[in-house]
């Protein structure tokens, strides 16, 4: 009826805009609207996000702690290893009871992964592994008590172990993808992952010279005491998630700079926008919308809902989509063919020296410890590697692929030096230099982990730790049979593992993706 009377702007305007909002919208009307609807959720996401990105002390205290807490899991898992060998001497054990007691815990490792995982993602990754760490000096401590009982009695320690350290992994995952930031993770999946490595040198070392010296029993008492100290350290310092950190007052000050800025810069961010699209369409301008304001709001959402998803309480059901994608096999792919070469060598070298040269762990310590040494000195340098590498123009894709077939590749040709080495120097040789090559995949395949999803973190790792864990479970088992079938012969096993190492290489470069995958739940 008043069409008539209407300009052409208004008209538009009217066709535009909702019936309930049809009165005039000023700019000061839009801007105030603009801010009730937006300062609210944008201050108390922000607020989450201000204390991920706030206190490098902070992230890097929490970073040296989930490395001590590897180093001790490892180091309680490693240390049956050696001593296994004074065990059978002392209970008459082949290499089929040794098998089984060294799959055992990989066989209690299998079921508590991804129910850890989402423990781990639903309630924070410090409770889970603060059970890894009493379990496991529990289980040290136990050992010396129920041997008498036969190996069946080390079976079942050596597989409760196993259970309660499986949640671990997922659990440092879930605390590492909260804690530090997409450049940072490349830093501490480096960091973090030398304390397997470490663990696996304390192991070697420590744990055959106590043995020599006072025996076994003692050396089973020793590790348990110290992992019983650490989880005390552990559970006094370390914190699921920023938020739970008490923080100094200069700490609050700036964490409410921080807050205030970013909550500022996102609001003026999408207040200008809306001023633009009020603009337009009072002038009927609707489709001249500037594209730069346009991306400036969708990065600005983008961002929220990234937040969103990392400071959400987890999933509230098993993401069966999120491993229907192809990449997600590809990490998983390159994480079984990484265990199987690492866990082979962390189980049988001692075992290997002596039925190949000859040689008890006493004395062989240092061929036992150099390569783990060599590895740890590594793993502590290739975290620097990926900042350098993207400043030169690398994309966080090149470098994933760079990192993982380098791994790979000089992984599969130290295996091959390992089939014609006649000493034990020159294996102890290539065994150094194998170490150093797995360090390589700190940048490649487990900070790829990290790079697929923020939200499911903990069932990612969880899920892909357990299949990775039945190589781990069945290699042992597999070396045993085989040693058995071919009068002690090792060439075969080594040169199956080169084929495996192979493999890793084209899976790398063929399916390795760096983009964040989403999965919409119901």
């Amino acid at each position: 009826r008043d069409s008539d009377s209407q300009s052409e702007p208004e008209r538009r305007r009217r066709w535009f805009t909702p019936r309930t909002h049809r009165s005039k919208i000023s700019d000061t009307d839009s801007d105030h609207c603009a801010r009730r609807a937006l300062v609210k959720p944008v201050v108390s996401v922000y607020k989450g996000e201000a204390m991920k990105s706030a206190g490098a002390n902070g992230r890097m205290r929490q970073a040296y702690l989930l490395f001590g807490t590897r180093v001790a899991c490892q180091a309680t898992r490693l240390a049956w290893a050696p001593m296994l060998i004074y065990i059978s001497e002392e209970l008459n054990l082949g290499h089929k009871e040794q098998g089984q007691i060294l799959s055992s815990f990989a066989f209690g490792y299998l079921f508590t992964q991804i129910l850890g995982g989402m423990a781990a993602d639903r309630y924070g990754g410090k409770p889970v592994q603060t059970l890894a760490l009493v379990a496991s000096s529990l289980g040290m401590l136990i050992v010396p008590v129920v041997v008498d009982d036969g190996y069946w009695a080390l079976c079942s320690i050596s597989f409760m172990m196993g259970l309660c350290q499986g949640p671990q992994h997922p659990g440092y995952n879930a605390m590492a993808a909260i804690w530090f930031r997409a450049g940072e993770r490349g830093w501490v999946s480096s960091v973090c992952e030398a304390g397997p490595v470490t663990g696996t040198l304390l192991a070697l070392s420590l744990a055959p010279s106590l043995a020599a010296k006072h025996g076994w029993r003692t050396a089973f008492t020793v590790f348990g005491m110290m992992c019983t100290v650490w989880s005390i350290i552990w559970q006094h310092f370390a914190y699921s998630n920023p938020s739970e950190m008490p923080s100094s007052k200069n700490d609050e000050d700036e964490k409410q700079q921080q807050d205030e800025e970013a909550g500022d810069l996102l609001t003026n961010t999408v207040v200008k926008t809306v001023k633009e699209i009020t603009k337009s369409l009072s002038t009927g301008n609707i489709v001249k919308i500037h594209s730069s304001k346009a991306e400036k709001l969708e990065s600005g959402v983008s961002e929220l809902s990234e937040t969103v998803k990392t400071v959400a309480r987890g999933p509230s059901r098993f993401p069966f989509t999120f491993f229907t994608f192809i990449p997600v096999w590809a990490v998983i792919s390159q994480h079984m063919i990484f265990n199987t070469t690492r866990y082979f060598f962390a189980d049988w070298t001692a075992i290997y020296y002596k039925e190949k040269y000859g040689r008890k762990p006493e004395s062989s310590r240092i061929l036992l410890t150099m390569p783990f040494m060599t590895g740890a000195v590594v793993q502590m340098l290739v975290s620097g590697v990926e900042a350098p590498l993207i400043k030169k123009g690398y994309t966080p894709l090149q470098v994933r692929k760079l990192m993982g077939s380098l791994g790979f590749a000089i992984t599969a040709m130290c295996l091959f030096g390992m089939c014609h080495s006649h000493t034990e120097y020159a294996f102890a040789f290539w065994l150094s230099v194998l170490e150093a090559s797995l360090a390589c995949h700190a940048c490649g395949y487990k900070a790829n982990y990290m790079d697929l999803t923020t939200r499911y973190q903990g069932i990612f790792m969880g899920t892909g730790n357990t299949i990775a864990s039945i190589c781990t479970f069945g290699m042992p088992l597999a070396v045993a049979w085989l040693l058995e079938i071919n009068n002690q012969d090792w060439s075969g096993i080594l040169l199956f593992l080169m084929s495996l190492n192979i493999a890793g290489i084209v899976i790398n470069q063929k399916l390795t993706v760096v983009k964040e995958l989403h999965v919409a739940e119901i």
